[in-house]
């Protein structure tokens, strides 16, 4: 049984990888917003705020709020409601949006991506102090967690 649940999970990653690299292919980078909006700390402030008040809200594939989320819609609503900054739907066009930041410098309101620099699977909003808000799971919903070397993201993207 044990061994099942492995080839699961591993079949399952396998998926999701070979997703990523077949739609970053579908994808033209530079067709993409790559500018950074001109933004103020109340921006930053607004998208923090927005974001910490989607935490206990469901997670559902292909949702965008306001009642239920994906990770790249929770994404994509909370920068256009806060913010007014029109972002793309997905993740694998999200990573190409805005200035790469190093992990070590993150302001609130920067994009963090789980997964290959050019294929992420997973996409949350640091919020500050260590932490990030994301939809996680369809068991978890919308949470707000601590970054861990368990669950580390992989890039960090700058919209604001």
């Amino acid at each position: 049984m044990n061994f099942r649940h492995t080839l699961v999970k591993l079949v399952a990653a396998v998926s999701f990888l070979f997703v990523g690299a077949v739609a970053t292919q579908a994808i033209n980078p530079t067709s993409t917003n790559q500018t950074v909006q001109a933004a103020s700390d109340n921006d930053a402030d607004d998208v923090v705020k927005l974001a910490t008040a989607q935490v206990g809200k469901p997670y559902v594939y292909g949702a965008t709020g306001p009642y239920a989320f994906d990770c790249s819609g929770l994404v994509q609503y909370v920068f256009r409601k806060a913010a007014g900054v029109n972002l793309a739907r997905t993740t694998y066009q999200q990573v190409y949006q805005g200035k790469s930041v190093s992990l070590k410098n993150l302001k609130k309101g920067d994009l963090l991506f789980w997964g290959a620099p050019s294929a992420p699977y997973h996409v949350g909003i640091y919020v500050g102090g260590g932490k990030y808000v994301h939809a996680a799971t369809p068991g978890q919903g919308v949470i707000k967690q601590s970054l861990s070397g368990y669950f580390y993201p992989s890039a960090a993207k700058r919209v604001l």
